[in-house]
């Protein structure tokens, strides 16, 4: 029987210059930190912690933004250069705002990335796309 989100067990915890960075067993969480620009060179660092806990696994990736930040969209572009083992890709939304810039993200990654309401849904999510 799968853990629910609250028996979870987090593995590692990073606070970094581009924001807060949970990793969990096959997905990470990351709240990106209040007027960061972020883009390819900031996918490139946090990459390097995703090959330390996933190495060659598939992985989910959610971005829970409860901070207002930039994000280079044409990078996205390159996101199977920077995360090739990326199987599901989800985004946590809590205004109009944001789903507009997920609507624009879109246009430019391939597989998409599923936007949700709130954390817990988007956690379920997550884990029944790596199963």
């Amino acid at each position: 029987m799968p853990k629910s989100i609250e028996e979870e067990k987090i593995v590692q915890i990073y606070d970094l210059e581009m924001g807060k960075v949970i990793f969990y067993e096959n997905y990470l969480v990351i709240e990106v930190a209040e007027g960061i620009c972020f883009g390819y060179e900031k996918a490139k660092e946090l990459s390097a912690l995703t090959n330390l806990h996933f190495q060659n696994r598939p992985f989910g990736y959610i971005s829970n933004r409860i901070n207002s930040y930039s994000i280079e969209p044409t990078d996205y572009m390159r996101i199977k250069d920077v995360f090739p083992n990326l199987k599901a890709f989800a985004a946590v939304v809590y205004n109009r705002v944001q789903q507009t810039s997920i609507n624009i993200e879109n246009m430019f990654l391939q597989n998409g990335i599923t936007t949700f309401q709130d954390l817990e849904t988007a956690q379920t999510w997550i884990k029944a796309e790596l199963e």
